[in-house]
């Protein structure tokens, strides 16, 4: 947990690492474990390489790591990084990420969680505003929407 402790602190989400649960703090190591951080960086990843993503500030990390997670169906875990990432961030592209994240975490719970769905068709509208995803987000409204009534 040495690494994930120093991208804490260089992003400045300390305060908000010890929020988390002891459960949570675990799941962060692990979903963040291999995520390319500044200014730790790997050497199989030059400045110029276009294939890289190298996370650079704590919405970033934030989103990253629950991007990784939501596969696993952490779903809860990623919905308060991505919450938190969402009132740091300050980049564009970042807010575009995490609504597209959000939308994603809420379309898995919409089945159990009748209020999850409107959520998603939120962030997917937060998503058209920015001009990102359009299409990605405009097909999981029309999807979700049948569910609404």
């Amino acid at each position: 947990m040495t690494e994930l402790l120093k991208a804490v602190k260089s992003f400045g989400l300390t305060q908000f690492y010890f929020s988390l649960s002891v459960a949570d703090k675990a799941d962060l190591d692990k979903y963040a474990k291999h995520l390319s951080c500044y200014p730790r960086r790997i050497l199989s990843c030059s400045p110029a390489c276009e294939g890289c993503f190298m996370v650079t500030n704590g919405a970033q990390f934030l989103w990253a790591a629950a991007a990784n997670a939501i596969p696993d169906k952490k779903l809860d875990f990623a919905e308060r990084l991505l919450t938190h990432a969402l009132t740091i961030a300050v980049d564009t592209e970042d807010r575009a990420w995490i609504h597209a994240n959000l939308a994603q975490v809420y379309y898995e719970m919409h089945k159990n969680r009748p209020e999850a769905g409107k959520k998603s068709i939120h962030h997917c509208r937060e998503l058209l505003k920015l001009g990102y995803m359009k299409s990605w987000a405009q097909n999981m409204i029309d999807e979700l929407m049948v569910f609404q009534v």
